[in-house]
């Protein structure tokens, strides 16, 4: 932890490495939610099936739903779930670490649980015509209770990260980071998100049943019912959750929800209007379906389950964004800078690349200084022209105005401090310059800012903001 970059970024253009996690990860949090709550479905239908009289023909339903479930879950699942490892860990290699390390026992319990969860998930599905009811059904609450206690382990890292409660970089304390304050909230959110996931793969499968006898829509009906209550209670639970926040992060979710925040978190306000209008949709589209289930097709049910897909990305998006500029809250930086490393005294004024553990060998005020500490303390969050790009962002950027800004970036709420000495700001500056055209070397600004520092009276001056 002693460097302000302990390992080279990975500069992904246009989409940038925080957007490769996020598309792979809304994807798998869909997944693994239905992975969870697909589960408890097919346990509490194995009971309602065996007390109807056509229990077998359910029944028959529930072998195609647990066909789509087994692909879904495991082949896609895992997939997006390796897919999310090995992006962290290249995205941001340092605040991985810091969670393996931190919470190894966890991570332990965790693979142990997947592992169980897959074992009864396999002898569930290919003992479906050999196994006997009591066993079948047992092999499905006990497949449930396992993927359930995994998303209990699971909860607690993820909550840590924004949430740490107790937890300090001295302390290390596992207890007070795991069960930390948005713990338990967090927890039932996703109990209810995966009950109602189950309800829509339900439905998905139900739409392609024919009309006999009336099964389709008591199936229709049932399934529908897993997706009202959680859509309807969600609401009071995320307010509970965001009662949570630390005091800063939730000032700037709404102030960025509203547009009061300077267009530094626009983005905010787009993944709330998501989040409400998914939840919206799904309420409305279950009463629609409990009572008229005959209208359910398969384009009413993919609508559906797209919808919830939109309403996970507005979630976990404005999760995401609620812990800037840390990637673990209070904790590290999202350029991989320790706080409590910047908190010591001179620290942020050494050379930047002096305190990397691999050096890129380059000339102070050359236009690859500029790229190198551009890539260094800002690819992490912001493109060159793509999301959150750059170059949109300092369109009305002088040279100057850029080197100003950078010394004092930590004020405006969303950026990390700027680590580095006002030869790093100019290199930046000249590289942001270039990005728009501009040839205007850093050694030049370095005077202009020189020259304007010994011009300048001792009273206040405005700073340039970051739109």
């Amino acid at each position: 932890m002693g460097g302000a970059m302990n390992y080279p970024v990975w500069d992904v253009p246009f989409l940038g490495a925080g957007m490769v996690v996020a598309i792979i990860a809304i994807i798998h949090v869909l997944i693994s939610h239905f992975a969870i709550g697909g589960g408890a479905l097919l346990f509490v239908a194995e009971l309602w099936s065996d007390r109807q009289p056509d229990g077998e023909r359910i029944r028959e339903w529930l072998h195609k739903y647990a066909t789509f479930f087994l692909v879904y879950t495991t082949v896609f699942g895992a997939m997006t779930g390796v897919g999310i490892w090995f992006s962290i860990q290249l995205a941001s290699p340092e605040g991985t670490s810091l969670l393996i390390h931190q919470f190894v026992f966890a991570w332990a319990i965790e693979w142990v649980l997947f592992l169980v969860e897959l074992t009864l998930l396999y002898l569930y599905y290919y003992g479906w015509r050999k196994n006997s009811r009591r066993l079948q059904v047992a092999l499905a609450g006990l497949y449930f209770v396992i993927a359930w206690g995994s998303l209990f382990v699971i909860n607690g890292i993820l909550t840590f990260m924004l949430t740490p409660g107790g937890w300090t970089i001295e302390n290390r304390d596992m207890a007070a980071g795991f069960f930390n304050p948005g713990y338990l909230p967090s927890l039932l959110i996703r109990t209810l998100v995966m009950f109602l996931v189950a309800g829509l793969g339900g439905l998905l499968v139900a739409a392609r049943l024919e009309e006999e006898g009336g099964l389709k829509e008591r199936i229709v009906v049932f399934c529908s019912r897993w997706v009202l209550p959680a859509a309807l209670l969600l609401p009071g639970l995320s307010y509970w959750y965001w009662k949570t926040l630390p005091s800063n992060t939730a000032r700037l979710m709404a102030a960025g929800a509203t547009g009061l925040g300077g267009g530094r978190l626009e983005v905010m306000t787009l993944f709330a209007v998501a989040a409400g209008v998914a939840g919206t949709l799904l309420v409305l589209g279950s009463l629609l379906y409990q009572v008229r289930p005959r209208a359910l097709g398969v384009a009413g049910a993919m609508a559906l389950f797209v919808v919830a897909q939109i309403g996970f990305l507005g979630g976990e998006f404005a999760r995401e964004l609620a812990r800037k500029p840390y990637v673990i809250y209070d904790t590290l930086y999202s350029n991989s800078l320790w706080k409590h490393k910047a908190a010591e005294a001179g620290y942020r004024q050494q050379p930047y690349l002096s305190l990397t553990r691999w050096d890129p060998d380059v000339v102070p005020l050359t236009p690859q200084h500029g790229e190198w500490a551009f890539r260094l303390q800002c690819a992490s969050c912001h493109t060159r022209s793509g999301y959150r790009g750059i170059i949109p962002r300092t369109e009305s950027w002088t040279p100057l105005s850029g080197f100003k800004w950078l010394e004092t970036m930590d004020q405006q709420g969303v950026p990390p401090p700027f680590v580095g000495t006002a030869e790093d700001r100019a290199a930046i500056s000249s590289y942001i310059q270039s990005l728009h055209g501009k040839n205007v070397g850093a050694a030049e600004i370095l005077a202009e800012a020189q020259a304007d520092g010994r011009r300048r009276s001792d009273g206040g001056e405005t700073r340039e903001v970051m739109p």
